[in-house]
């Protein structure tokens, strides 16, 4: 089995109504040291089999591509409206169809998977809308920036659903000092278009391993506004 990454013929794959639907996703580990990339793989289409992930044996896999080691994501659940997402052609890992959708550094990932609000940096062509008249989840830093939630997961606390994430900030144990959690109801469209910033995104991870993607973190220019 070959490994094919962003190195492939790429397109978009547009999805809308995703708001609390299931997906998964694996990450694979190539090289060793600083110049280690985790390519990203996201499932080839929505909505998904939140269980079907569990096909992938994770060792295994690796073995077969040849690579330093696999990560599979638990099974979490998209908080957009709508996504366009610039992804390679669709490959099957174990009877699970993903496409590449992206890269970061080995180190990066690892540290997302261990450390709550670390942010770190991932190259991806995406675009997430959130609608008006409906709910996001954010964190505000005390330097302005602002995270929205992209995406929560039962691994940790299997309790979640769409309708009691304004419940999250209750559950946060390790919230940096300053740092404050809210549920906005959106006026306008809230669009995080990464082309806009060459191509990245910053992500943190909070203390149930859900995600979000920064507004305004640093030079990110992704953001059609700050919510």
């Amino acid at each position: 089995m070959n490994l094919k990454t962003g190195m492939e013929p790429l397109s978009w794959m547009s999805f809308t109504d995703t708001r609390g639907l299931p997906f998964h996703g694996m990450g694979a580990f190539v090289g060793a040291g600083k110049t280690q990339r985790a390519h990203v793989y996201t499932a080839a289409s929505i909505p998904v089999d939140p269980e079907a992930y569990k096909k992938i044996d994770a060792k295994k896999l690796a073995g077969e591509l040849k690579v330093d080691m696999c990560a599979v994501n638990n099974g979490r659940f998209w908080m957009m409206d709508e996504i366009k997402f610039f992804v390679g052609e669709t490959q099957n890992f174990h009877g699970v169809e993903l496409r590449w959708g992206g890269d970061m550094t080995g180190a990066e990932m690892i540290s997302q998977m261990q450390n709550a609000y670390v942010p770190s940096l991932i190259r991806r062509s995406t675009v997430w809308t959130f609608k008006a008249g409906k709910s996001v989840c954010l964190l505000r830093a005390p330097d302005g920036g602002v995270w929205v939630l992209q995406e929560y997961t039962k691994a940790v606390d299997p309790s979640l659903t769409p309708d009691n994430l304004d419940s999250l900030g209750k559950k946060y144990t390790t919230l940096p000092q300053g740092w404050k959690f809210e549920t906005k109801v959106l006026e306008k469209d809230l669009v995080l278009d990464t082309t806009k910033a060459g191509g990245w995104a910053a992500i943190i991870r909070d203390d149930l391993h859900c995600t979000y993607q920064g507004c305004g973190y640093g030079a990110d220019t992704s953001a059609n506004y700050l919510p």
